[in-house]
């Protein structure tokens, strides 16, 4: 399951960084795999913050990278409106670095980007332990319920 999360993850963000890249400058392969190795060093550095709260959310970060594929500058522009992910979307961008050189048809100003990072929701047990008593009885009878006579 976590393993198909993390697909679905990486194939949103594939998405989301395909289509917030600079408007066409130049057609064929260079850009496109160029873009494609954008997306192979994002999806490489991503983490999650133990520290950060269990609701996500989607930080928004603009970075600017030279031409040898080192970044310039990177801020925050829209906040997860938790500390721990918003300063996970930013080192997530510095640990990427260096990126591919671009190609030498892009334009200086075709590289700055804005690109979404999206933190899922992290999933908790539906057993919820403080509404467990610790009478013997209630307890054996909880866990039969769930291994039926494990």
């Amino acid at each position: 399951m976590a393993s198909l999360i993390g697909a679905l993850r990486g194939l949103a963000l594939s998405l989301i960084l395909a289509t917030l890249i600079p408007p066409p400058a130049l057609a064929g392969s260079a850009k496109d795999d160029w873009i494609k190795s954008l997306v192979v060093r994002l999806k490489l550095n991503r983490r999650s913050p133990a520290q950060a709260t269990d609701e996500g959310g989607t930080a928004k970060v603009v970075f600017r990278i030279d031409r040898t594929g080192h970044l310039l500058s990177a801020a925050l522009s829209e906040s997860t409106g938790d500390p721990a992910l918003d300063q996970e979307a930013l080192a997530l961008i510095e640990r990427a670095q260096p990126f591919a050189p671009p190609p030498p048809e892009l334009s200086d100003g075709d590289l700055t980007f804005m690109v979404p990072i999206v933190f899922a929701p992290r999933r908790t047990s539906g057993v919820q332990f403080d509404e467990m008593t610790l009478n013997d009885t209630v307890l054996k009878a909880r866990l039969n319920g769930i291994c039926r006579g494990c």
